[in-house]
This record gives structure tokens, sequence and C-alpha cells, in this order.
């Protein structure tokens, strides 16, 4: 939690001292402040050997979150999202004559940065690329064909870095509608059951997302 909390206190700074630095195309002191949720698919590609058998740690699922950024300039925007994914379940996988598949759930409270290739000031259509690193912390469940309760197994905690693009639609001066894909990578520290030591996987999803204290006058 001391790491959550540290991290949390330095991308409030960061983003501050930003915000108070420069001026935006239109000459006024302040950028906007974005604010959106998002929900999608997401997929793992994480897999391990358990008793001598490859498993899927994760198959396809869901995701959803949400993202609090402020722009430092006409390019570049930095703040706080977190998300979570279910990625459902793998392949079944026989162990000692049982059906078995494994489930993964992912948490990120991550620093999230937006790149522009296109900024929302010069364009109602914008290209962007979301970089973001931070925390991920993971539960494992598994599923058992003679029995069909759904099992906490084990917990993962580590770093996480994600990358990806995304196209961003102003459909008015203050509000937007974005299409985005992520590639989620973890690396785990500690032990755990399965030796798991990382895990990826893509997610895409759909956001929605208003902006406050805007300037940007495109629909003008």
């Amino acid at each position: 939690m001391n790491i959550i909390k540290s991290a949390f206190v330095f991308a409030v700074c960061f983003l501050c001292a930003g915000l108070s630095s420069g001026q935006n195309f239109n000459g006024n002191s302040a950028y906007p402040m974005e604010f959106s949720i998002y929900g999608g698919v997401s997929s793992s590609d994480t897999e391990k050997e358990v008793n001598g058998v490859k498993a899927d740690f994760g198959g396809g699922g869901f995701s959803a979150g949400f993202t609090g950024l402020g722009f430092i300039n006409d390019y570049f925007a930095a703040g706080l999202d977190f998300s979570y994914s279910n990625d459902g379940y793998g392949k079944s996988v026989d162990l000692g004559g049982t059906d078995t598949d494994f489930r993964l759930e992912r948490y990120r409270p991550l620093f999230l940065t937006k790149v522009y290739f296109l900024p929302p000031a010069k364009s109602k259509i914008s290209l962007y690329a979301p970089l973001g690193v931070g925390l991920e912390f993971a539960r494992i469940s598994k599923r058992e064909s003679n029995n069909n309760d759904d099992k906490l197994y084990d917990t993962l905690a580590g770093f996480a870095l994600t990358a990806g693009l995304g196209v961003e639609f102003n459909f008015r001066n203050n509000t937007f509608i974005a299409f985005e894909g992520r590639y989620n990578w973890a690396r785990f520290i500690g032990s755990n059951d399965y030796d798991i030591t990382h895990a990826g996987g893509f997610s895409g999803a759909v956001k929605l997302g208003m902006r406050f204290n805007s300037y940007y006058d495109f629909w003008d």
C-alpha cells in the first residue's frame, strides 16, 4: 500500500507542476482536465506448465476502467488510470484425470500518459498513444470438472506496463468518444504456486469522456 500511495503522490505532484506551466495556443494559462470511463474486451497470452501439461491462464473476457488526465500542452496529457480485466477461463487441461481450467483477473493502477499525433486542440479526430507504468495485482482462480465452484487459488503482485494506440472523435468541444487498444504486461514479484513470473494480454475498449476548463473550440 505504501508503494501505491507514493506513486499516487508522485503522479499528482507531476501533474500539478505540468498544469501550472506554459500557455496553450489560445493564450490561456490553464489546460483542460479530462475524465473518461471505458469498457471492452480483453485476452490473455499467459501460459505455464502445470504437472507437465501446458495450461492457459485465462482466455478471452472483458475489461473496464476509468482515467483522469490533465493536459500539459496540446500534444501531451498525463494522469492516473485504473483498469480491471477478467480474462475468462483458458482451455481445460487434464490434471490427474480431472479437467481443470484457470482464470486470471488483473487490477492495474497506472500513471498514464497520452501522446497525441493529432492533438484535440487542432483536429476533430485525434490520434494518440496511451503509455503507462504502475502496479498490477492479479488473482488466479481454478475450476475443476468434478466441482463447478470457482475457487480463488493464488494472488500475485508486481509492476505493470501498458502501451497502445487510439483514435478520438471530438463530437463536442468538451465531449469525446474514443476507440483504444492496449497491450498490458506485468512482471510479478515473490513466489506463487504456479511460478508465474509475468502476464500479458491485449485489451480493446470504447471510451466516453469529458473535458473541463476546455478552451478547444474546433466546433465553433
